[in-house]
């Protein structure tokens, strides 16, 4: 199986990510808002159209990671995929801010959800598909699916390309070590779902920040958060 070209960049503090197939190209993720102007770079840096962009994957609905949407899908003209378990969140604009891992985090958690309940939202958008559990992508050419992961957010989903995954938050690499995410509705979940994609025979690693790694850096972590959240 060809993989498409796979290209990691950060818009604000959080990565979209490009996969490029000519004029059925997909994005996945559409960065901190005000940074339009990048995406347009970016499209011009590998020779594509705006309108080359037939799709645009959000992994989930925070901010983060819809902030250009409504100005990507008016530059691109493209349909936008979210998880059924956040279509609402989505179509009304609103996502409670997840749970804090540590205390730390969670008493941020606890006063955004006060203070700032808009906070980790995006603007209201009716997406055209609606991934129930697997999203074939071969209506674009590209032989891979988007599959759901639970965890961070109960609506967050991956893009599994050969044995290559694009994982949103499912996964973060910050220049600190960290790879589990600070923030998740239901940590436990997420590790499930960390142990159901190390049977993917997954290679590589597209995270939701950070740049890409191989999967062999995860497992020490899984180590480390199981003991504390499952067992």
């Amino acid at each position: 199986m060809i993989i498409p070209k796979i290209v990691l960049k950060n818009i604000g503090y959080s990565n979209s990510i490009l996969i490029i197939n000519g004029s059925n190209s997909i994005l996945i993720d559409t960065g901190v808002k005000a940074y339009l102007y990048r995406f347009k770079n970016l499209f011009r840096q590998y020779n594509l159209k705006p309108t080359d962009i037939k799709l645009i994957i959000l992994t989930h609905t925070h901010y983060d990671h819809t902030g250009n949407l409504k100005e990507l899908v008016k530059l691109t003209g493209a349909k936008v995929l979210v998880h059924i378990n956040e279509f609402e969140n989505l179509k009304n604009g609103f996502i409670q801010i997840p749970k804090g891992i540590s205390l730390r985090t969670r008493i941020i958690s606890k006063i955004g959800r006060i203070i700032y309940p808009k906070y980790a939202s995006s603007k209201p958008f009716v997406s055209d598909f609606i991934n129930e559990d697997d999203f074939d992508l071969s209506n674009w050419g590209i032989d891979g699916k988007v599959i759901s992961t639970p965890g961070h957010t109960n609506g967050s989903q991956a893009v599994l390309l050969g044995q290559k995954l694009i994982s949103g938050d499912t996964f973060i690499n910050l220049k600190n070590g960290t790879i589990f995410p600070h923030f998740a509705d239901d940590p436990k979940t997420l590790l499930k779902t960390w142990q159901q994609l190390f049977k993917l025979e997954i290679d590589e690693i597209y995270p939701g920040h950070g740049s890409k790694m191989k999967i062999e850096k995860v497992f020490p972590e899984f180590e480390k958060w199981k003991e504390k959240i499952i067992d």
